[in-house]
């Protein structure tokens, strides 16, 4: 059991990097392919301080065309400010920006505003329901967590709402924190799903929970019209273990190509 224990603290301070290549069957305006950095759940706080030098470093290693973060930021707004963490977010290096959607661990803090001001002195563009287009050549939104409904009471914006005027030409991204709602997001045009939020379970015997709980806890999925991706997050909650997880960011190359 000693053993294991301290393989698992070895482990969840380790942070490796997972690739995937896909292709989504649209023409992106003036791009060919699009390069995505993926990374989730890092939890800023007591457990994780400094560890977002090892994230930027891998991030800017991978040369990115946009990063892309569904949620679980931060976990202590006072470390968060102490250390000094947003300055060092600013060095994140990328094309077309830093962007993301909100988690559950996000809203738990006293001061909602307090957050997003420091995610955004930090560089990071924040999709609460809300989308942008990039590059004039795809389409990205952000979803409010699933979380918000338990919190306030208030339903989350329908995405055929959110995709209202949207030219579904073009290829369409989603960030959203929990890996749910696939079909909603399949029916509504969705392309590309990124999520976070499992972490794999993190150690056993969580895994079996998450995998019973979510249609995919971890890595890819291809349904009719939309894929998803799941990643097990940069960071931990609760105690700084992995055992059966890896801590990662995700390297993403997607391929726009029309198959016919």
């Amino acid at each position: 059991m000693t053993s294991l224990l301290v393989y698992g603290t070895w482990n969840g301070k380790n942070l490796k990097v997972t690739s995937y290549e896909i292709n989504i069957p649209k023409e992106a305006g003036s791009l060919s392919r699009l390069r995505i950095s993926l990374v989730s759940d890092m939890h800023l706080g007591p457990i994780n301080d400094h560890r977002q030098q090892k994230i930027i470093d891998s991030i800017n290693g991978l040369n990115p065309d946009i990063v892309l973060i569904p949620g679980d930021i931060i976990d202590d707004i006072v470390l968060f400010d102490k250390t000094g963490i947003s300055g060092d977010l600013t060095k994140i290096k990328s094309t077309y920006g830093v962007y993301a959607s909100l988690g559950n661990h996000d809203y738990l803090g006293e001061d909602l505003a307090l957050n997003l001001d420091r995610l955004s002195k930090a560089g990071i563009g924040v999709l609460r329901d809300s989308s942008v287009k990039i590059a004039d050549s795809f389409y990205l939104i952000g979803r409010e967590d699933k979380y918000t409904e338990i919190r306030g009471g208030e339903k989350r914006t329908p995405l055929t709402e959110l995709m209202q005027g949207m030219n579904l030409e073009l290829p369409v991204i989603l960030v959203d924190h929990q890996p749910i709602d696939l079909q909603e997001a399949e029916n509504a045009g969705v392309d590309l799903q990124l999520s976070g939020h499992t972490h794999k379970g993190q150690f056993f015997p969580f895994n079996l929970i998450t995998r019973r709980i979510f249609p995919v806890d971890y890595g890819y999925l291809a349904m009719e019209g939309l894929q998803v991706i799941v990643t097990s997050g940069a960071g931990t909650w609760g105690p700084p273990i992995r055992i059966g997880s890896s801590c990662e960011i995700v390297d993403i190359l997607v391929n726009f190509q029309r198959l016919y």
